[in-house]
C-alpha cells in the first residue's frame, strides 16, 4: 500500500513537473539552468571585484563580458572566447586607426565608422558560428572605442588597452569558472558527439524506413532531419574545441553527417521510384518491409561495439542476397526480378540506400583503416553573397544617419547612441527574422533598464561595499541566467545581463546619480529601438524575396549540373545549398508556415533530388565500360541543357519535358537487351530519369515561372 501511494506520487510529481506554464523556469529550473544561472553569476561577480581591485574605469565591461561569452557548452565557451578575443583585438585596431585619422573631422570619421561597420558586418554574413561573431564584434567594438575617444583622442590607444584588459579578465574569469564546473572535458565531448549521431540517425531511419513500408513521412518529418543534420554539422565545432581537432573521430563525424544527409536525400528518390513503378511483385513487396524493418533497427544497434559489429556484418548479408535477386529469377516466378524493370528499379534504389548504410556505419565506427576519406564526404557550408551585401549596406546606412543625429541635435549622449545602433545593427545582421529577434534584444534591455532602478537608488546610496552591490545584483543576475536557459526568453535575457551592469554605473570612486542614470537609459532604449527600427525600415527581411532568391539559386544550381562546364557542383555542396535555403525558411517562419512557404519548401526538396539524380546520369556517362548508345543518349538529353550567360536561370518546360520522355522511350526499349551489362547499365539509368520525370511533373507548380508568379502574387495579397 505504502509502495503504491508513493508510485501515485511521484506520477503527480513528474505530471506536474511536466506542465508547461508561465514560469517554470524560474520556479521549476532544470538543474543545468541552476548550474549554469550560478556558474556565471560567481564568475561575473569575480570578474566584477578584480576590476575593482585592479582600479580599472570601466569595470563594469569585465561582467558583461562573462555573460556576453557564457554559452551552454564548454566548447561554445571556449570558442567564443576565443574568437570574442580576435574580435576585440581587431576592433581596438581598427578604433585607434580611425581616431588617427580622423580626429577633429566628424564628417569624414563618421562615414569612416560606417564603412567599417559595414565591412565587418559583410564578412561576419559570409562566416558561420563564433567566427562570424568575431567580425560583428570587431564591428561595434571600434564603434564603442572610437565615440569613447573623441573627446579626448590622445588618450585612444589608453581606452582601446583598458578595453582590451576588461574583455580578456571576463573571457578568463568565464573559462576558469567552466573548467572548475566541468570535469573529464574530453570524455564527455566525445559521448555527447555519438548520442548526437545516434539520434540524427533514428531520424533518418525513421524516414527512410516508412518511406521503404509505403507509408510516406510528412514533408515535416524530412525537413526536420535535413535540419538536424545541419545543427549537428554546426555543433561539431565545439565538440572540436573541446577533442582537438586533429581527432580521426570528429573528421568521421562530419563525414557521418554528410552521409546522413544523402541517406534522407536518397529516401526521396526511393520515394519517386515507388510512385513511378507499377506491378511491382509481391516479393520485392516484402523485401521492401524486411528492408525497412532492418533500416529502422539500426540506431539502438549502435550503442556498443560488438552490437555494431554485428550490425555491420548482417548488412553485408542483407546487400549479398539483394544483388543475387537483381541478378536471378525469384523461386515459382516465371523470369523472375531479372526479367521485371520495375522490381529492379525497385531493388537498384534499396541498394543504393543500403550501400550509404555501409558507409555511414563505417565512419561512425571510425577506423583508421577502413575510414580513409572522411573530409571527401563532409557537408559543406555555401555562402550567401547578396544577404552579406545586404547587411553590409544597412549598417553603413545606420550608422551614418546615427551621426547625422549626434551632429544635428548636438546631444550629449550622441555617441553613446551610436555605439548602441552599432552593437544592434552588427549583432543581429547574422540572423534571419532580424526583425523578431531584434525585438526581443529591446524588451531585454528594457527590463535591464527597470531591474537596475532597485540598486541604483536604493542599494547604492545605502552602503559602499561590494558585499552590498553582490547581494543587491548577484540574484539579479542569477534570474536572468534561469532565464537564458529557457529558449523562448533566451534572447531577452541575454540583453538583461549584458546591459544590467552598464545601467548601474559601477565605479570605485564614484556612484551613478540619478540624472547620469536616466541619461544612460535613454540613450540605452533609444539607440536599440533606433536599431530595431533600422531592421524595419532599410532592406528589411522579406520572406517573400527570400523565397525568390532561394529558387533562382536552387534552378541556376540545376542549369549548372546539366551544363557541361566545370562550375558543376558537388553533391556535398548541392545538399548544402538546398538545405541550408530551407533552414532559414523554416526559422523565420517557426511554425506559422504558409502555403506559399510550403510550396517552396516542397519546391526545393524536388529540386534537390531531381539534382542528385541529374547528377548521378552525369557519373554514369563517365564510366569507362558503358555502351556507346547508352553514354550517347546521356550526352544528348544534357546538350544544351546549361545554363547561358545572358539569360535568366528559367527551363524551358516543353524542351526539358520532351527530352525526358525521349530518353525514357528509349531506355525501355533497352531493358530487355540481350547483354546483361547493357540490360543492367539500361535499368539504372531508366531509374534515375524516372525519378527526374516524377519529380519533374509534381513540381510545375514551383518550377513553372508563370505560376510561381502567380502564386506568388497571391501571398503577397493574403498577407495584404
Amino acid at each position: 500500500m505504502i509502495a503504491t501511494f508513493i508510485a501515485r506520487q511521484n506520477e503527480a510529481l513528474a505530471q506536474f513537473r511536466g506542465r508547461s506554464w508561465p514560469l517554470k523556469w524560474l520556479f521549476a529550473p532544470s538543474g543545468n539552468a541552476v548550474e549554469f544561472a550560478l556558474r556565471n553569476t560567481v564568475a561575473s561577480l569575480v570578474a566584477l571585484g578584480i576590476a575593482f581591485w585592479m582600479e580599472l574605469g570601466e569595470p563594469q565591461w569585465a561582467a558583461m563580458t562573462v555573460w556576453i561569452t557564457a554559452q551552454g557548452s564548454r566548447g561554445e565557451s571556449l570558442s567564443k572566447g576565443r574568437w570574442r578575443l580576435a574580435g576585440t583585438l581587431l576592433g581596438m585596431i581598427g578604433a585607434i586607426t580611425l581616431v588617427s585619422a580622423f580626429p577633429q573631422a566628424p564628417w569624414l570619421f563618421i562615414p569612416a565608422l560606417a564603412i567599417w561597420a559595414g565591412l565587418c558586418t559583410g564578412l561576419a554574413t559570409l562566416c558561420q558560428n563564433f567566427r562570424a561573431y568575431a567580425f560583428v564584434l570587431a564591428a561595434y567594438t571600434c564603434a564603442i572605442i572610437a565615440t569613447g575617444s573623441l573627446s579626448a583622442p590622445d588618450d585612444v590607444f589608453k581606452i582601446a588597452m583598458a578595453r582590451g584588459t576588461y574583455i580578456v579578465l571576463g573571457v578568463v574569469c568565464e573559462l576558469v569558472a567552466g573548467l572548475v564546473f566541468s570535469a573529464s572535458l574530453a570524455v564527455k565531448a566525445r559521448r555527447t558527439m555519438r548520442n548526437w549521431l545516434t539520434e540524427g540517425i533514428n531520424a533518418a531511419s525513421l524516414v527512410v524506413g516508412d518511406v521503404l513500408a509505403g507509408a510516406a513521412p510528412p514533408e515535416g518529418a524530412v525537413r526536420a532531419v535535413f535540419s538536424r543534420t545541419l545543427k549537428l554539422n554546426e555543433q561539431l565545432e565545439f565538440t572540436v574545441v573541446e577533442v582537438g581537432r586533429s581527432d580521426h573521430a570528429i573528421a568521421c563525424a562530419y563525414a557521418s553527417i554528410g552521409i546522413l544527409s544523402k541517406i534522407v536525400s536518397r529516401s526521396l528518390g526511393m520515394q519517386a521510384r515507388l510512385a513511378s513503378t507499377q506491378g511491382v511483385s509481391d516479393r520485392i513487396r516484402a523485401t521492401q518491409q524486411e528492408v525497412a524493418i532492418f533500416i529502422k533497427g539500426i540506431a539502438p544497434r549502435l550503442q556498443s561495439a560488438g552490437s555494431l559489429s554485428a550490425l555491420r556484418q548482417d548488412l553485408a548479408t542483407l546487400q549479398a542476397r539483394l544483388e543475387v535477386m537483381a541478378r536471378c529469377p525469384g523461386p515459382g516466378e516465371s523470369g523472375g526480378e531479372a526479367d521485371n524493370p520495375n522490381d529492379i528499379i525497385i531493388l537498384q534504389g534499396i541498394r543504393l540506400i543500403l550501400t550509404e548504410y555501409a558507409s555511414l556505419l563505417i565512419y561512425f565506427e571510425a577506423k583508421p583503416a577502413e575510414a580513409l576519406q572522411p573530409s571527401r564526404l563532409r557537408l559543406r557550408r555555401v555562402v550567401n553573397y547578396h544577404v552579406a551585401f545586404h547587411n553590409a549596406v544597412r549598417s553603413t546606412a545606420a550608422i551614418c544617419l546615427a551621426g547625422l543625429i549626434w551632429e544635428v541635435t548636438a546631444w550629449p549622449e550622441g555617441l553613446s547612441f551610436i555605439s548602441f545602433i552599432a552593437v544592434v545593427v552588427g549583432g543581429f545582421a547574422t540572423t534571419d527574422n532580424t526583425v523578431l529577434v531584434s525585438n526581443r534584444f529591446f524588451y531585454g534591455a528594457c527590463f535591464a533598464a527597470l531591474a537596475s532602478i532597485l540598486p541604483v537608488f536604493v542599494v547604492t546610496p545605502a552602503g559602499t561595499s561590494f558585499e552590498a552591490l553582490i547581494v543587491a545584483l548577484g540574484p539579479l543576475m542569477f534570474v536572468g541566467g534561469l532565464a537564458i536557459r529557457n529558449p523562448s526568453t533566451a534572447m531577452a535575457a541575454g540583453s538583461y545581463n549584458t546591459f544590467l551592469p552598464a545601467l548601474i554605473g559601477l565605479n570605485n570612486h564614484a556612484r551613478m546619480d540619478e540624472v547620469t542614470w536616466c541619461n544612460a537609459t535613454i540613450a540605452l532604449v533609444l539607440g536599440l529601438g533606433a536599431g530595431v527600427l533600422v531592421f524595419r525600415c532599410i532592406l528589411p527581411f522579406n520572406i517573400y524575396q527570400v523565397c525568390v532568391l532561394l529558387r533562382r539559386r536552387a534552378l541556376d544550381g540545376l542549369l549548372r549540373i546539366c551544363g557541361a562546364d566545370r562550375r558543376v557542383p558537388t553533391e556535398n555542396r548541392w545538399i548544402g545549398t538546398i538545405t541550408q535555403g530551407m533552414e532559414r525558411v523554416i526559422r523565420y517562419a517557426g511554425a506559422r508556415l504558409t502555403p506559399f512557404m510550403e510550396l517552396n519548401l516542397h519546391g526545393l526538396l524536388s529540386v534537390m533530388t531531381m539534382g542528385r539524380n541529374l547528377m548521378a546520369l552525369r557519373d554514369i556517362a563517365r564510366r569507362p565500360l558503358l555502351q556507346p548508345a547508352l553514354a550517347a543518349l546521356i550526352a544528348g538529353f544534357f546538350k544544351g541543357l546549361g545554363p547561358h550567360p545572358f539569360r535568366s536561370p528559367v527551363i524551358d518546360s516543353a524542351n526539358f519535358t520532351a527530352r525526358l520522355q525521349e530518353a525514357l522511350n528509349l531506355l525501355r526499349s533497352k531493358v530487355n537487351a540481350p547483354d546483361e551489362g547493357e540490360r543492367s547499365a539500361a535499368i539504372e539509368i531508366l531509374g534515375s530519369f524516372m525519378v527526374v520525370q516524377h519529380e519533374w511533373q509534381e513540381n510545375q507548380l514551383w518550377l513553372d515561372e508563370k505560376s510561381f508568379r502567380r502564386a506568388l502574387q497571391e501571398a503577397r495579397i493574403q498577407q495584404a
